[in-house]
This record gives C-alpha cells, structure tokens and sequence, in this order.
C-alpha cells in the first residue's frame, strides 16, 4: 500500500528511490509517495548482467584515479558546459570505449585526462 505525503524528508535531505526497503518518488503534484519495493520478478538477464558488470569495474577503475585525475574530469566537464558530473563523463567514456571523445575533449580544453581502460 502506497501512502502520499508533502513533506517527507529523512532529517532534511531529499529523498527518492529505493531507501531501506522503500520506493520514494515524487509525483506529479510534488508529493512524496512511498511504498515497499518489490523484488524483481524475473531474474536478470545475461545480457544485464554483463552490463552491471561492466558499469561495477568502472565504479572500480573511477576509485584508482588520483583526487588529481578526477578533478581534470570535473574541470573538463565544466569548461565543456556538460550537464553531467567528472564522474558520469568518466562512466560514459569508459562503458561507450569512445577514445574519439576522449581524444576531442583533451585536445579541445588543454586539460590532460587519464585514459579509461579498455574493456
């Protein structure tokens, strides 16, 4: 059973998705809704499972970079006007294995950023 709320808030943050057993969104009309999340009901498929994989090891790889390295993202990012954090260009990068991109964006911005790994 679903209940609403207009001000549901966990010690003043804003909350949504899955929260200790819950799903939270906000709906339409800018309440919370919040109900207990249910398990998948097929399990995942192989193909799903490589793509997991895939996004767990560039979590991985973005955890070895130097605080150094993961700033040049950020900075990047923001001389780009990117709509999207170092760490998701970091992602994106290395899920897509766009070295094109990767090549652009050093050369264009002057800013030397470490190279994903290849799948």
């Amino acid at each position: 059973m679903a209940f609403t709320s207009d001000n549901f808030s966990l010690l003043g943050l804003i909350v949504s998705g899955d929260v200790d057993g819950l799903t939270i969104y906000t709906d339409r009309r800018g309440r919370k809704v919040c109900y207990a999340a249910a398990p998948p009901s097929v399990p995942a498929t192989p193909l799903q499972l490589a793509w997991k994989s895939r996004f767990a090891l560039g979590m991985k790889f973005w955890s070895l970079l130097t605080p150094a390295e993961r700033l040049d993202y950020r900075r990047v990012c923001d001389a780009a006007s990117l709509c999207m954090l170092g760490h998701n260009l970091w992602l994106h990068l290395y899920i897509t294995q766009n070295l094109s991109l990767w090549k652009t964006l050093v050369a264009q911005y002057g800013i030397p950023l470490a190279q994903p790994p290849e799948l």
